[in-house]
């Protein structure tokens, strides 16, 4: 607490703020760069909160109004990825109180990595107002996990929020890879006998075409015929099907008498699936979190990607991928999981006093 802007201070007030227990003292005990009150390193981007006491000379009560015992940093525009290590400078370690201010309608964000690193080896203890916002940024697509506001590694933290912490979503994971197709193609040549013969129903072979509906398949002179319901037939080892008429009349009575046949040779082919969808991207500084895309089409049988996952909404995990779909060779495989949340405050346990609102997890 700071000492009074105006009106009396007392020796008490004064010994309470800068120097503590109950032992007498004199002004000659408070000049700034002495033991009680603290000078700043030359790389403190912070202010000495008593820089209104002189280091030397003609020293008066009313040098300490409005005085405190601390180094104090204010943000009050926008920054991204703070370190107040590097806030404090060569102080960060000195036993000596530090305080940071955020004021209402400042954010400090989080682009690639945390929007603010307390690393280990602070002394003399660091107090947060965030007055502002502090947003994590979002998961990056296919699983990124969420940006954290504040990283934590130190102990003597107190963090007093009436306003916001925005730790980022996590980003959708990606939709799986639709599985294998396979299908069959055939290769045809011509051929066909002195006779071409045809057959009823009931397998009585002739040659004259007459209407036959509908064709079934039968052995005729060596011939095998194939009919509109079968898929294959066999003479040999050598797959027969059924081709289009012959366009000659034989024997001159006027009817078209042959059939043409088909000699197959069957080739197996395989196809891939289609991608997975790409994950959506979370929600974090200035970015919107963003549902998944669709999967692509695979080949000839074969199975489509799944959809990727949608991207989280602050302090929230994303989504996991959609498992693509199966195709008739192989069984699609599963989506990737989604990105984990990132915290309001992660690693060592601060002191939080809230009024505001949080998303995400307080260590």
């Amino acid at each position: 607490m700071s000492i009074a802007a105006s009106g009396a201070v007392s020796f008490s007030d004064l010994r309470t703020e800068f120097v503590g227990g109950s032992s007498s003292i004199s002004l000659g005990d408070l000049y700034r760069g002495g033991s009680n009150i603290l000078s700043k390193a030359g790389d403190n981007t912070a202010t000495n909160l008593a820089a209104s006491v002189p280091t030397s000379g003609a020293i008066n009560i009313g040098n300490f109004h409005s005085a405190a015992k601390g180094f104090k940093f204010t943000y009050s525009s926008d920054a991204s990825n703070q370190n107040f290590s590097t806030v404090f400078g060569d102080d960060y370690d000195v036993n000596y109180p530090k305080i940071v201010d955020i004021n209402s309608g400042v954010s400090v964000y989080g682009t690639n990595t945390h929007a603010i690193t307390i690393p280990s080896g602070l002394a003399g203890g660091l107090t947060l107002n965030n007055a502002g916002t502090v947003y994590g940024y979002g998961g990056a697509a296919n699983g990124g996990a969420g940006g954290n506001c504040i990283s934590c590694a130190t102990s003597g933290v107190t963090i007093n929020n009436s306003a916001n912490l925005f730790a980022g979503g996590g980003g959708g994971g990606a939709g799986g890879t639709g599985g294998g197709g396979s299908y069959v193609t055939t290769s045809y040549s011509y051929s066909r006998g002195t006779y071409d013969w045809i057959c009823n129903a009931n397998g009585t072979c002739f040659v004259h075409l007459v209407s036959i509906s509908p064709m079934y398949h039968c052995h005729c002179m060596g011939y095998c015929w194939m009919s509109t319901t079968d898929t294959s037939c066999s003479i040999g080892g050598v797959t027969r099907r059924k081709g289009n008429l012959h366009t000659t009349d034989v024997d001159g009575d006027g009817n078209l008498e042959r059939y043409r046949y088909y000699l197959g040779t069957d080739s197996n082919n395989s196809t891939s699936g289609g991608a997975g969808g790409a994950g959506g991207v979370g929600q974090g500084y200035n970015v919107t979190n963003a549902s998944g895309g669709a999967g692509s089409a695979g080949g000839t049988s074969a199975g489509t990607g799944g959809a990727g996952g949608a991207g989280a909404t602050y302090g929230q995990a994303g989504s996991a991928g959609s498992t693509g779909a199966n195709g008739n060779a192989s069984n699609g495989s599963a989506g990737s999981s989604g990105g984990a949340a990132g915290a309001a405050v992660a690693g060592t346990s601060v002191t939080m006093n809230n009024s505001g609102t949080i998303h995400g997890a307080v260590a």
